[in-house]
């Protein structure tokens, strides 16, 4: 009797509320918004395997949890999958005798169309910037809506890279800055273009990239590491030859794809990515109040079957390819 008085006590209590109440309770993203995502991999060649890799997986949560391809964009180089040292063609791995992450990846933007003035026009909305380059997908956000960035490359101090950086060493066109990131969301938030924004940056000393970051423009971030450190990479591939995943970056999508991200926050997140990435000190900048918010009003909320993943050595190392990843401006 009890739990019949209960259910017609919550039955009329929903059927009171409007429709934009009603949809609080399901998502809590406001009427009319959406969710939107920018995933970028800043490297190329079989050695920077990982960042591909972790890429991949970080589109199969997003698709995974309900985000449609249509708001998800991604930058990577594209390089991987069909390598020459590749044994299996078309796969692409995020962990030690994982599955294929690479499958149904939308190819948005490779090659040489990954890049930091590509990556600024696709996350402003600009689509006449972008008009014949790539899929020319871009994101269309507004005041309601919720916006996700991944990137995972190396960096250093108060600069992350992109494949040109390696191949020109050039830091004007294949590097952001600290200070290029700090004044494009700050303009990104004077315009109104979204209504909460998250940020997650896989790179060496990539807390130096949130340095001034103003902590009243709706932007919360966490990074890999502090301003002075390199991040890890992890899971080596003997067949392979090459690591398949950066610790921070397989510690927060792992998280992800085992957790009830409806009830998860932001900060629970964190903890626990900062709690098991043992080999740096995972930071967070910005808005803290956005911490508390639930990681699927970011990274989606669709229900999903659980992944669980075999417990094997992380076997971390840090930046195997190029040393410390000692780039400075």
């Amino acid at each position: 009797m009890t739990r019949l008085l209960l259910f017609i006590l919550f039955v009329k209590v929903v059927f009171c509320l409007n429709p934009e109440q009603i949809r609080s309770v399901t998502t809590s993203i406001p009427e009319g918004g959406k969710l939107w995502a920018v995933i970028v991999a800043g490297s190329n060649t079989w050695d920077n395997y990982r960042h591909q890799a972790d890429v991949c997986h970080a589109y199969q949560v997003l698709h995974n949890h309900g985000i449609p391809d249509e708001q998800i964009v991604v930058m990577m180089y594209n390089d991987i999958a069909y390598n020459e040292q590749n044994p299996n063609p078309g796969v692409v791995i995020n962990h030690i005798n994982g599955s294929n992450v690479y499958k149904g990846v939308p190819l948005d933007y490779t090659k040489d169309d990954v890049k930091p003035s590509n990556f600024f026009n696709v996350l402003w909305g600009n689509a006449t910037a972008m008009k014949n380059v790539g899929s020319g997908k871009v994101v269309n956000s507004g005041p309601k809506d919720h916006v996700f960035v991944y990137f995972a490359d190396h960096g250093g101090y108060g600069l992350i890279c992109f494949p040109s950086y390696f191949e020109t060493n050039d830091d004007k066109t294949g590097t952001i800055t600290t200070a290029e990131l700090v004044s494009f969301l700050k303009s990104f938030h004077q315009q109104n273009k979204f209504g909460k924004m998250v940020l997650y940056i896989e790179a060496c000393e990539s807390g130096s990239m949130f340095m001034g970051l103003p902590k009243n423009i709706n932007v919360f971030a966490t990074t890999a590491a502090n301003k002075d450190e390199s991040s890890y990479a992890c899971y080596f591939d003997e067949t392979l030859e090459t690591y398949l995943g950066d610790v921070y970056s397989v510690k927060w999508m792992e998280d992800s794809d085992k957790e009830p991200l409806g009830k998860e926050t932001l900060e629970q997140q964190y903890k626990i990515v900062k709690k098991e990435t043992t080999s740096s000190h995972v930071k967070q900048f910005g808005d803290l109040t956005i911490s508390k918010m639930t990681v699927s009003e970011f990274q989606g909320r669709k229900n999903t079957t659980s992944i669980r993943y075999p417990k094997v050595p992380l076997m971390q190392k840090v930046c195997p390819i190029f040393n410390s990843c000692s780039i400075h401006i």
